[in-house]
């Protein structure tokens, strides 16, 4: 079977290589996928990066590369002028030949996903659009979403086995910026000052609504079991 693997990688021909923009685009793509990172026509710049992957034929060409050498899959989501490109890599049956320390973090910290599973509840959910600040998200929280705001206190601080009030109000902002400097990093969010502050949504991040929906709307019920566990 081996064999047969690589006889297939052997003839196969990557087409995307011949494109004229290839020697100037790929490695910078190749660099942005394989670190995480979702490509979009916003994000990162420049567009061309995006431009190259878009083209029918390149997409196929490079799913069929790093499916391939990496043993990933080449993610198409959104539609039309909302689509964004990445590298798949939760499928647990998949065997990445990509170093871990190659890539920013390869599945998000678990208090990441909470975070953004209540950024998502705030700003869509309970329709909060003009929420595109992250001192506004955290003035919001501590004020009008109280359960949720304690329910991510216990978890941040069994985390961290803490237990000071003026601690976990320190420890809990922190971690929330944390949260949304990794979103900017895999394109979920593009910073729009640059105090890392103010923020523009993008459309990558229906991908946590795609993936925990359901439990967004539930969002109360999975942090109190996660501080029960």
């Amino acid at each position: 079977m081996e064999n047969a693997d690589s006889e297939i990688v052997a003839n196969r021909t990557y087409t995307f290589l011949d494109e004229r923009k290839a020697k100037d685009v790929f490695a910078r793509i190749d660099y942005f996928l394989r670190s995480g990172v979702h490509i979009q026509r916003e994000y990162p710049k420049p567009e061309e990066l995006f431009r190259f992957i878009d083209k029918d034929q390149n997409y196929e060409s490079l799913k069929a590369y790093y499916s391939d050498f990496f043993q990933l899959t080449l993610t198409k989501g959104g539609e039309e002028l909302s689509r964004y490109y990445y590298l798949d890599f939760e499928d647990e049956n998949n065997r990445s030949k990509i170093p871990s320390d190659y890539r920013f973090k390869k599945n998000l910290e678990t208090s990441y996903i909470i975070i953004g599973m209540l950024f998502f509840k705030l700003y869509r959910l309970d329709a909060n659009i003009e929420l595109d600040s992250i001192n506004d998200f955290i003035q919001l929280l501590f004020t009008e979403y109280t359960e949720e705001k304690n329910g991510l206190f216990r978890l941040i601080a069994s985390a961290n086995s803490e237990r000071s009030t003026e601690y976990i109000d320190k420890d809990v902002i922190k971690e929330i910026r944390d949260a949304f400097d990794e979103f900017e990093k895999i394109g979920w969010i593009m910073w729009a000052d640059d105090g890392k502050d103010k923020f523009k949504y993008l459309h990558s991040f229906e991908r946590l609504r795609k993936k925990y929906y359901p439990q967004i709307s539930t969002i109360d019920e999975i942090i109190n079991k996660l501080n029960a566990e």
